[in-house]
């Protein structure tokens, strides 16, 4: 979680974000591996982490929609109601705050899909925002696809099996007695001379 949203320090928030990010792109590998305990869903479990988690998304929202310079934005009202869309859409797909943070920064700095032209509203909000779920998805499809293909890499899992652990004193047995008998061999065998010149 941001230990620097309480203190609502923009500087620590950027400097947390981008762990997520390598050149301006969002990497949803790190975002999706935040842990299930520290996503808006189970912090808002608790009255005190419900309110902790609507002021921060309030406040974040005001100040990203305040460098936005809207000709027609939200208010105060209306950005508590987006704020608690938010928390009730994020049990969804379990987001985190800095999935929501990451995206609310690429709309300041032009980088989302979608166009923005003089006004904010929750349905345009929400239509913005789905271009981000959109991408989050599609990655953590492509993670589950490479763990189903290294996993299949890795071979016929059923031919290791707590049976060969049983079968391990007669395995080293057989690998001794062909030792030994390989030996005997060699050594009852007559050494040849190389032919001389």
């Amino acid at each position: 979680m941001l230990p620097a949203l309480k203190a609502g320090d923009n500087v620590a928030v950027a400097t947390h974000l981008s762990v997520f990010k390598d050149r301006g792109t969002i990497r949803h590998d790190k975002t999706l591996a935040i842990p299930s305990k520290d996503r808006i869903p189970a912090l808002t479990q608790s009255a005190a982490g419900y309110k902790f988690v609507l002021m921060t998304l309030t406040v974040r929202l005001a100040q990203t929609f305040e460098n936005m310079n809207l000709k027609r934005g939200m208010n105060e009202d209306q950005i508590i109601n987006l704020a608690e869309a938010i928390i009730e859409e994020s049990k969804e797909d379990n987001l985190s705050m800095e999935d929501v943070l990451l995206f609310l920064q690429q709309m300041i700095t032009g980088k989302i899909a979608g166009r923005i032209y003089d006004r904010m509203d929750i349905p345009l909000f929400f239509e913005l925002f789905e271009y981000y779920r959109q991408e989050r998805y599609l990655a953590l499809r492509y993670i589950q696809y490479e763990a189903e293909v290294n996993y299949k890499a890795l071979g016929d899992q059923t031919r290791t099996s707590d049976g060969f652990a049983e079968n391990d004193n007669n395995t080293r047995q057989v690998m001794a007695d062909y030792y030994m008998k390989n030996q005997t061999n060699a050594q009852s065998q007559p050494v040849q001379q190389a032919p001389t010149t």
